[in-house]
């Protein structure tokens, strides 16, 4: 079949990427050894059009294999240079006492490993306001957070989900629920994602006008836990060849009673 155009340097644009996300340059600022910066953000700007990093994500998700997960929710400083036309929708930027933020909202299991799809929505956005929809795809299930899920309504829902909440009351609560300390002292793990997350500059402060690009960015950045260093080569290196992912060390203290009920690798019910 004949092609329209040059076929596009792969390993160079995902070294581009990688480049891009650790030092946090802006796109014109690529080094010129990765060719022409104008093709390098075509390439990704286009696949991320294609829905191919919510695909991307998708492999990475494994759902409720695990006996618990961990939600939480991080803040993004927002640079000037985000700010541009637009829908409150697409830009995902809101206002809080810190100033302008973005907000990444995850649920991870024990191993860092996505439970759920994550969620980029504005800062000002309520932790509790985007837990249901964060959630409703998992049953029979621990669902650890922290004081910002104190709710009512929250429990009753994942309660209605077969799933076990794990979530300790505000102090001024008078009648509050127990709920496991054990357990929820791994909660940790979550915190651990966001700090192996925003190890890449280009994450830990935002420059990306819409939501979507942010998104591409948080995805090609996405470790769970292995062996190897919280700086070895992101998620975006293996774009060629990812069909899921398969981890089975670097669990947290603790967590022998958490991981998949198949065993480590995963593996459904």
């Amino acid at each position: 079949m004949p092609t329209f155009g040059r076929a596009a340097n792969l390993d160079g644009h995902l070294d581009a990427l990688w480049y891009f996300l650790r030092n946090s340059c802006a796109w014109r600022a690529l080094p010129a050894e990765f060719g022409p910066w104008e093709a390098v953000y075509q390439y990704f700007n286009r696949l991320s059009k294609d829905g191919y990093f919510e695909y991307l994500q998708d492999l990475m998700i494994i759902g409720d294999t695990s006996e618990a997960v961990f939600i939480d929710s991080t803040h993004c400083k927002v640079h000037q240079h985000s700010n541009g036309p637009g829908t409150p929708e697409d830009q995902a930027i809101g206002k809080s006492r810190g100033g302008l933020n973005t907000k990444i909202h995850m649920v991870v299991d024990v191993l860092g490993r996505l439970a759920a799809a994550m969620k980029i929505t504005p800062g000002n956005t309520s932790d509790i306001a985007v837990a249901p929809g964060l959630l409703e795809t998992l049953e029979d299930i621990a669902v650890v957070g922290d004081k910002g899920y104190d709710s009512r309504e929250l429990r009753d829902t994942l309660r209605a989900q077969d799933c076990v909440p794990c979530i300790p009351a505000r102090k001024n609560v008078k009648n509050p629920e127990a709920y496991d300390v054990e357990l929820y002292r791994t909660r940790h793990v979550v915190e651990n994602v966001f700090q192996r997350l925003k190890i890449y500059k280009r994450v830990a402060s935002r420059f990306e006008k819409t939501k979507r690009m942010f998104s591409l960015l948080c995805v090609s950045s996405w470790q769970p836990f292995t062996p190897r260093t919280s700086f070895g080569r992101p998620m975006s290196t293996s774009l060629k060849t990812r069909s899921g992912i398969s981890c089975a060390t670097g669990a947290a203290p603790g967590a022998s009673r958490l991981l998949s009920r198949d065993g480590p690798g995963g593996g459904g019910r």
